[in-house]
């Protein structure tokens, strides 16, 4: 007998719960909504591989290259900011260089980077360093560089011996390019 008024007892809460939750429905029904935009920022490098060389002299008593440059290759770009922020693209090179130097410039894309307002400021040709990132672009707003051949920042890359130096070396290096959130000025 106990088993059975445990049931009763059960089921009368069951239907009080429906009925309560049945008293809650109105005509009209609210519901908050949080939207939110994730911002986004994609880079990649598109083309060939790059390989600069200094020409030696083929004859004795011929000049030696001094400098080579490349303009193969294009950095593509997706950017979603918020009305207040900007990025900036920097760029490192991951070793010292022995008796040369690597420079390298971001140039305009081609026509089918969308909103090219915010494509930012280009820096011009920068000395690449394995200390210290440099700065290539700044003011970068929301855009996007489509994804065929050809779109994307042009990088040109300029390999120069040091004048006057003792020795040139040869190296496999990389070029970490970074794209990042600059803090915005409080004036």
């Amino acid at each position: 007998m106990n088993g059975s008024y445990l049931k009763l007892v059960f089921i009368v809460c069951v239907s009080f719960m429906c009925t309560h939750a049945n008293g809650q429905d109105t005509r009209i029904a609210t519901q908050d909504v949080s939207l939110q935009v994730a911002g986004s920022a994609l880079l990649a490098i598109s083309g060939p591989e790059v390989k600069l060389q200094l020409s030696g002299a083929s004859e004795a008593g011929d000049a030696i290259a001094e400098s080579v440059e490349n303009s193969a290759t294009r950095l593509r770009i997706s950017s979603l900011v918020n009305s207040e922020e900007k990025r900036a693209i920097t760029a490192r090179i991951s070793e010292d260089l022995v008796g040369t130097q690597l420079f390298v410039e971001l140039q305009e894309p081609n026509s089918n980077f969308v909103y090219p307002e915010s494509k930012g400021t280009l820096k011009g040709q920068q000395l690449l360093d394995s200390k210290a990132e440099v700065t290539l672009i700044e003011g970068i707003g929301t855009c996007w560089s489509g994804k065929e051949e050809g779109d994307g920042y042009v990088i040109k890359y300029l390999f120069k011996a040091i004048p006057m130096a003792p020795v040139l070396k040869s190296a496999n290096i990389t070029v970490t390019y970074t794209i990042s959130l600059v803090p915005s000025d409080p004036s």
